[in-house]
């Protein structure tokens, strides 16, 4: 939570700064951009997952619902990586999504098992629902405090043209005759606005929290990509990891190479094992997370 707020506000040295400072800030207006879209993204996301849901659902028992449900897994799976990855640019924090990659070599009922089992498959499935409710409320709170802040702000520009009456939904009424009458209002905009910068930093550092505890992995270590088993091949009818091309050039640890395969592998792969084929002696190595580079057990 400190972290989404120190971005905030972090910057900001004295007092006076962190009450002023965000008004001329740029980023201020990107999160204001980014909130106001929550809303027509939030509801294509509830209706269309309504929609797949529901035809999926229904016909769960045919190939149809399975033809619907598979890909909208998946859809739902990439919408989530795409909020990630605008919260990050926007709020400026870290949110480490589950890797694609690890699907590599594996067979699609391997895939879609994975994907099943997974617990940012659900709760990014919460999230893009909650997009809609979410986006719905900001959208009509910016909605109101820009109209309110905008009618008071312009107010002598109106009254300079002709007489204006003000009906601020119904609560508050007046009638101005004069431009100095709406010069009064003006402070009361300029009051409106400074509050409304600070809440659209405060409800997008809050949304972001929200969407790191919903979207972020939690694994303490998360591969970027296997570059030691990018394709299987198919030997003997079974399918084989295969080595990427710079791992084939490496020589092994016993003809004198530096073992570059465990300084690759060093703190990213766990459990898995490579096989490396030389003639026609294959040699199976395990690597082990936190072991020392090179330090691989045959």
């Amino acid at each position: 939570m400190n972290e989404a707020f120190s971005r905030v506000y972090g910057g900001y040295g004295s007092p006076l700064t962190k009450v002023f400072g965000p008004v001329l800030a740029p980023r201020t207006y990107l999160r204001a951009v980014h909130l106001l879209l929550m809303f027509p993204l939030g509801l294509a996301y509830f209706v269309g997952l309504v929609v797949a849901l529901s035809i999926g659902g229904v016909l769960i028992w045919t190939i149809v619902g399975a033809v619907v449900l598979i890909p909208t897994l998946y859809l739902t799976r990439w919408a989530g990586d795409i909020e990630a990855w605008v919260v990050r640019r926007v709020a400026q924090i870290e949110l480490r999504r589950p890797p694609t990659a690890i699907d590599l070599g594996q067979s699609f009922q391997s895939q879609l098992w994975t994907r099943l089992i997974d617990r940012n498959t659900w709760t990014g499935l919460i999230y893009l629902f909650a997009q809609f409710p979410i986006g719905l409320g900001v959208f009509v709170g910016l909605a109101v405090m820009s109209a309110v802040a905008g009618m008071f702000i312009g107010a002598p520009f109106v009254t300079a043209v002709s007489d204006a009456e003000f009906d601020i939904f119904g609560l508050l009424t007046s009638e101005l005759n004069t431009w100095p009458e709406g010069f009064a209002l003006v402070p009361i905009g300029l009051m409106i606005f400074l509050i409304e910068v600070h809440l659209v930093n405060t409800v997008s550092a809050l949304h972001a929290i929200w969407a790191r505890f919903m979207l972020a992995s939690r694994a303490k270590t998360i591969p970027t990509t296997l570059s030691l088993a990018e394709q299987p091949y198919q030997k003997d009818g079974r399918e084989e990891p295969r080595l990427s091309s710079k791992s084939r050039a490496r020589k092994s640890p016993e003809t004198g190479g530096s073992g570059g395969i465990g300084d690759r592998s060093h703190g990213c792969l766990s459990g898995l094992r490579l096989l490396v084929t030389s003639g026609h002696d294959r040699i199976s190595w395990s690597v082990r997370v936190g072991s020392r580079p090179g330090d691989l057990t045959r």
